[in-house]
């Protein structure tokens, strides 16, 4: 089930933060909640939770900064993942330190932002983005669900066999990988993206001609949610790609979708197939895969569902149920049981339990033209 995606990236360039003057490495252990990157910091000595989000800058909501007492200073434009332009207060964090204590980021600029719709799930006070880490080396290792961040006075020690350059200035994590056969994409990325890959349009279109993709399925549904809101209504493609290549590590038989987003995205799926390593001063990115050959293989719902206010409804609606239901109709019953009254947070963390049971499952909608039966399923 595919609910209403919560990604929260804000991109925007990464600035230089003050670091000690010496040789270090810092350890920040990480675990998976609802495919968010949950780390903790130190926040002027006090122990608190964020997102870890390499396609991001580092923020804090409205209510940590209230709490922790810390003023906004200034204020700066800045694009969110559903590329909308907002201006958002600015403060600086006199001291952001690694749980470990190795390392104080002295006065980090961060941005004051109003909490994002589904933060609450997650129990976070902000971001940790890109921009925090512009002086390091940071490597993720899934395997050990660990952050570890080093002085850059020396590159990393991986093969250079497995670098891939950024192609942009400003210090994001955006590299080229390849659509088969011949096709280069620009991607970010952003452990804030649940997905392998969420393409954007405008590079879809573009290597259309040339790239091996068939569109599957088109769809209409609503929009993900960054730190600006959530997007309108929009259409959207899913994608077959029989082949995606990052370095030289391969991707066969993946289902993405098209996104709206100032980037195609890679995202914190990426991780489940290998390490990766940032080199943030030299721009350079690394991944070294599990292994060098790997199917995906995912299959996608035949319509996606969100929680509101307790109930279940149809939030985006595909291909094969067009013009069976639409988005807003209500599931009133599971399996011929009512409906339960769900949490939206337990929704977006763990799932919907009597979904989750069997490959097919009956709904009874409410529609504008009566209720329905549909199965949903896999496709």
């Amino acid at each position: 089930m595919r609910y209403t995606r919560l990604i929260g990236t804000v991109i925007a360039f990464c600035m230089a933060v003050p670091l000690f003057a010496q040789q270090y490495k810092a350890t920040i252990p990480y675990r998976m909640v609802g495919e968010k990157m949950i780390i903790e910091m130190k926040v002027n000595g006090t122990i608190r939770p964020f997102i870890f989000d390499t396609g991001g800058r580092t923020a804090l909501t409205t209510k940590a900064s209230q709490a922790l007492q810390i003023t906004a200073t200034d204020s700066m434009k800045v694009t969110d993942v559903n590329n909308v332009e907002s201006y958002y207060q600015t403060t600086r964090i006199e001291n952001l330190t690694t749980p470990d204590d190795v390392i104080n980021f002295k006065n980090a600029p961060s941005l004051i932002i109003n909490e994002v719709k589904g933060w609450e799930c997650f129990g976070v006070d902000g971001i940790i983005g890109s921009d925090l880490f512009a002086n390091t080396i940071v490597s993720i290792d899934s395997q050990a669900k660990n952050i570890i961040v080093t002085s850059a006075e020396k590159p990393s020690t991986v093969s250079l066999r497995k670098m891939l350059n950024f192609t942009k200035g400003g210090g994001m994590p955006i590299i080229n990988i390849q659509i088969a056969p011949v096709s280069n994409i620009t991607v970010l990325f952003d452990t804030g993206s649940p997905s392998l890959l969420s393409l954007i349009e405008s590079d879809f279109e573009r290597i259309k001609p040339e790239a091996s993709m068939e569109v599957v399925s088109e769809g209409y549904g609503e929009g993900s949610i960054g730190v600006a809101g959530q997007a309108d209504k929009a259409s959207s493609y899913r994608v077959y790609i029989p082949l995606l290549s990052v370095g030289a590590t391969k991707f066969r038989n993946l289902t993405t979708h098209t996104d709206k987003h100032p980037y195609t995205l890679l995202g914190v799926k990426l991780l489940q197939y290998g390490k990766v390593t940032i080199d943030y001063p030299r721009g350079r990115f690394y991944f070294e895969a599990f292994q060098p050959d790997n199917e995906i293989n995912n299959q996608c719902n035949n319509f996606d569902l969100t929680v509101k206010d307790g109930d279940l409804y149809v939030s985006t609606v595909w291909s094969s149920t067009k013009g069976k239901i639409e988005v807003g109709d209500k599931v009133i019953k599971i399996n011929g049981k009512p409906a339960k009254k769900y949490d939206f947070c337990e929704s977006i963390l763990n799932g919907i339990p009597e979904l989750k049971e069997k490959k097919q499952t009956k709904l009874t909608i409410e529609t504008a033209s009566g209720i329905k039966n549909i199965i949903y399923k896999k496709e």
